[in-house]
């Protein structure tokens, strides 16, 4: 009886390991119309662009205004359609817990033209900022 047990375990973890990468592999980022593949973010170079982007940003922001601001990565877990145009980075007032907690101010990184039409044609991600003491911002000069 322990051992019928101990095998619906052993089932139930490897279904939980092996779905994530059967998903990646799923039908999601192909084209129905030309069976051509959309390219997205793999987990590789996850939003290496992205971070880049953000970082170029701060960079020129803490030289104008003598700060010593710093961004925190992306989390790579999001979908995100390749961006066909350059990004667009910019200061946005994000709300935290639907306003109960004072905002903070984020970079948007934003694509005006991804790959895929279907999903997500336009799409844009925050990056965190953080100051010296690794607290979030909320203002901005």
């Amino acid at each position: 009886m322990k051992k019928i047990h101990l095998l619906k375990y052993i089932i139930a973890i490897l279904a939980v390991i092996a779905i994530p990468f059967a998903m990646a592999e799923s039908s999601d980022n192909v084209d129905s119309n030309t069976t051509e593949v959309i390219p997205v973010y793999n987990s590789r170079t996850e939003f290496l662009d992205i971070n880049n982007k953000a970082t170029e940003f701060i960079t020129v922001y803490n030289k104008e205004h003598h700060t010593n601001l710093h961004t925190v990565e992306v989390n790579g877990k999001y979908y995100l359609p390749r961006c066909l145009v350059p990004l667009k980075a910019g200061w946005k007032k994000a709300e935290v817990h639907g306003g109960k907690i004072p905002f903070r101010y984020v970079i948007s990184i934003s694509c005006e033209k991804s790959k895929d039409d279907r999903y997500r044609k336009k799409w844009d991600i925050d990056v965190y900022v953080r100051n010296e003491q690794g607290n979030s911002i909320q203002s901005i000069d």
